[in-house]
């Protein structure tokens, strides 16, 4: 015999006990008015539903004993299988995966004939009762319904405050009319009794999952702290430090459990700036802020740090993670690679005056690669010197004599330097140049008149600046020469050696002074550039026979060229 049967039993022989005691007394059976009250009591007093109706209570009770979800739900299915004499029965919750508990159905069977009851029932929020699902016109037609020759069904929406978060279905293959009016009513009380504990342990089971989730993440992101390289202190919207790692220990030289749980404001003893930068970083918003500071390791060693601030949003409020990298070492090795750079521009400025420039690079860049030797490239050469300088160095203390060669190679250099000329050399009062080596290119020879061009204009406007009426002659040949490195181990040039470089040094001698002369190549090779040249027969030092050359006067080349 079941439990609620036996209970059933026992509440009815103690009704029916109490109703024979009123029913001895005489006064009670004499009173029309008192013998229809005890018949009435009699008729409505049934102890199979009072029974059911303590089971249902108890069982109610047993099911909030518990706060473990399938606990909760084994224990409320089967105490409604067992008051309510049910075949069968399940229940399905609307958030999850559906059916969590069976009784003597297997999960996969669970299907159309009830489901499309229970849809219903958590729709509209609506019980479902049949006395008869055979003969009841709203199911009959369901064909699964008659297959299964289902009698009665009862299916009751777990509730709670409004919201509805599942349904409980029972039914009985066997006998019709099982839930009778009062055992509706009764299984609507314990359906809103077992919603609230499934409600509570479902909420005490996600809380318990968010406290093992937050646990698993605290511990995660220690990790994670732990191995990051740069300093994180933490802030709480208190600002009191939270979180210190190894990298900030580290960094600072203080055991994380003297900093954790101590006032923001005992960073201060680290960083001086801190009170500042912490104002500053609240005063704009909260927004992300980065700063270089000055701070002290707890032996008073001087540190740059970069200090990084970020708001950190909790349910307390607003707190602060400041990221802090230590960049001491590499603030001070930025600071001797600077000082090199520096010191490298300035070997290489200086150097420059004495050695072609490329040449200096070349020495910067890599000093084995300075080997003697040269190859065999296409150049115009240049020559310039300063007409009467005997005289000048004659008449003229020394010191004058200096100072206008130097203004005039000022210029000279920069006029070369201008039109991409490498310069080759000075010898006394004159200039070698060469346009070509050691990255020849079609246009040399155009560049070389031009530089020629401009040095004769600077110079004429140089006279009144020197007070003394300097000229100077050129002289351009273009040719193949030898470009490279002469000389010997211990002392080499780069300059270039070949019958051009003595062409031009010649036609130089010869032009007299504010002209320019050149070889046929060069003017062939100039093109536009040599318009306003003249052709004429030069004798040349060294030579027996007179060379054609070509003068280029600045003054007729720019009264041409309007």
């Amino acid at each position: 015999m079941r439990s609620s049967e036996r209970g059933s039993g026992e509440e009815g022989r103690v009704v029916n006990d109490a109703l024979a005691l009123l029913r001895s007394f005489p006064a009670l059976v004499a009173d029309p008015q008192a013998s229809r009250a005890l018949e009435a009591l009699g008729r409505h007093l049934d102890p199979v539903k009072i029974g059911k109706s303590e089971s249902l209570s108890r069982a109610a009770q047993l099911v909030n004993s518990s706060l473990d979800l399938e606990t909760v739900l084994r224990k409320a299915l089967e105490v409604a299988v067992e008051v309510m004499n049910a075949e069968r029965g399940f229940i399905v919750l609307r958030e999850g995966s559906g059916v969590t508990a069976h009784h003597n159905m297997p999960k996969e069977q669970v299907g159309a004939p009830s489901q499309s009851i229970v849809d219903k029932v958590m729709a509209s929020g609506e019980p479902i009762f049949t006395t008869d699902a055979q003969s009841d016109p709203r199911w009959n037609a369901n064909h699964s319904i008659a297959a299964l020759r289902l009698r009665s069904i009862a299916c009751v929406p777990l509730q709670v405050r409004g919201d509805i978060i599942g349904a409980v279905y029972l039914d009985s293959r066997v006998i019709p009319g099982l839930f009778a009016l009062g055992d509706r009513e009764m299984l609507l009380v314990f359906a809103n009794q077992a919603a609230m504990a499934i409600e509570n342990a479902r909420l005490f089971e996600e809380e318990r999952e968010r406290r093992k989730r937050l646990s698993a993440m605290q511990a995660f992101q220690t990790r994670i702290l732990e191995a990051i390289a740069s300093g994180v202190i933490t802030l709480s919207p208190r600002l009191e430090i939270t979180t210190f790692n190894r990298a900030a220990e580290a960094t600072f030289d203080m055991p994380c459990e003297n900093m954790v749980g101590k006032a923001a404001s005992f960073i201060g003893t680290l960083i001086p700036e801190f009170s500042e930068l912490l104002a500053t970083f609240f005063d704009s918003g909260a927004v992300q802020l980065r700063a270089e500071v000055e701070a002290y390791r707890t032996d008073g060693t001087l540190l740059t740090l970069e200090v990084r601030l970020a708001p950190l949003e909790s349910l307390e409020g607003l707190g602060v993670a400041m990221v802090v990298t230590d960049v001491t070492k590499q603030r001070l090795l930025e600071e001797a690679v600077e000082a090199d750079k520096l010191k490298a521009n300035r070997i290489q400025e200086t150097f420059s005056r004495y050695l072609a420039p490329h040449v200096v690079k070349s020495l910067m860049h890599d000093p084995a690669s300075i080997q003697m030797g040269g190859e065999r490239v296409r150049a115009t050469m240049f020559f310039a010197d300063v007409r009467g300088f005997t005289s000048m160095a004659a008449n003229m203390p020394a010191d004058r004599v200096v100072d206008i060669l130097n203004t005039y190679f000022e210029e000279a250099v920069a006029v070369v330097f201008e039109f991409e000329g490498l310069l080759d050399k000075f010898y006394g009062d004159g200039m070698m140049a060469v346009f070509g080596p050691p990255l020849v290119r079609p246009d040399d020879a155009a560049r070389a008149v031009s530089a020629a061009i401009r040095l004769q204009e600077v110079v004429a406007r140089l006279g009144p600046r020197l007070d003394y009426p300097l000229q100077i002659s050129v002289g351009l040949a273009t040719g193949d020469v030898v470009a490279g490195h002469f000389g010997s181990t211990k002392r080499m040039d780069y300059t270039v050696i070949g019958d051009a470089v003595n062409l031009a040094n010649g036609l130089q001698a010869a032009a007299p002074p504010g002209a320019i002369y050149c070889d046929e190549a060069t003017i062939e090779a100039a093109g536009s550039r040599a318009v306003g040249s003249h052709r004429l027969a030069a004798r040349i030092k060294g030579r027996n026979e007179l060379v054609t050359a070509y003068a280029i006067v600045p003054s007729v080349t720019r009264s041409r060229k309007r």
